[in-house]
């Protein structure tokens, strides 16, 4: 394990115990499956030291991860109907949930890429997302959450009330509303504002999960290739 895996593995355990949040590592009961797959998509059981090939319907219990390639993406759906993920390319994202009588509550921590959400509302359940710079409460909405290379980490609201607290530097808190959007930069410092026209692209972006097909003829037969089309 180099140093800065090392770093991240630290971050994550110190935010978990800071907001209260235990990892069940012998909860055998999934969390969430993989609904949907478009090329490159891998994920990684609890203990393992390899990643194996995704296919639709693979069940994620609590500790294990995913991760998309170049053009890629994962649909991640959670079993008790609460949210749904898409996984944008060259993400990775582990899959953490702490049952309490009916309810699980749920922690996704995002190592690095981009995570589209749709999350319904929540009652008691608590639903949060952790980057190495922040940790994100949410009740019900839909948004983005994107992991710079630098461990920099982008909010995005469409709607509904997101709560965020810095994990470095000061740890301030900040809460943005529908139409906004939070950075937090590697050092702590929080920015607020309104939704940018690049940041609502994106947004826009992160829902597009169909693929188109071709279909060459050979002297064996037909191949169909599937592909994800290029974004403007």
């Amino acid at each position: 394990m180099n140093y800065n895996r090392l770093l991240i593995v630290s971050i994550i355990i110190a935010a978990f115990i800071s907001i209260g949040f235990v990892i069940e590592d012998n909860n055998e009961t999934p969390i969430a499956l993989i609904k949907k797959i478009i090329k490159d998509v891998s994920y990684k059981t609890i203990d393992a030291e390899d990643w194996e090939v995704a296919k639709t319907g693979v069940p994620l219990k609590s500790g294990e991860q995913v991760k998309t390639g170049f053009k890629s993406l994962a649909l991640v759906l959670f079993t008790d109907g609460t949210g749904l993920l898409r996984v944008r390319e060259n993400s990775i994202m582990y899959i953490y949930g702490d049952r309490e009588d009916k309810k699980i509550n749920k922690n996704t921590f995002i190592e690095k890429g981009l995570i589209g959400f749709d999350i319904n509302k929540q009652e008691a359940e608590e639903f949060k997302f952790t980057t190495p710079t922040a940790v994100a409460a949410i009740r019900g909405t839909a948004g983005y959450i994107e992991v710079g290379s630098d461990s920099s980490t982008t909010i995005v609201c469409d709607y509904g009330k997101i709560e965020v607290q810095s994990l470095i530097g000061d740890k301030r808190k900040a809460v943005i509303e529908g139409g906004a959007a939070l950075s937090i930069s590697p050092d702590g410092e929080i920015l607020k504002g309104a939704i940018s026209s690049e940041q609502s692209n994106k947004f826009s972006k992160t829902k597009k999960t169909k693929v188109k097909k071709i279909f060459i003829e050979t002297e064996d037969g037909t191949i169909e290739l599937e592909f994800y089309p290029e974004e403007d």
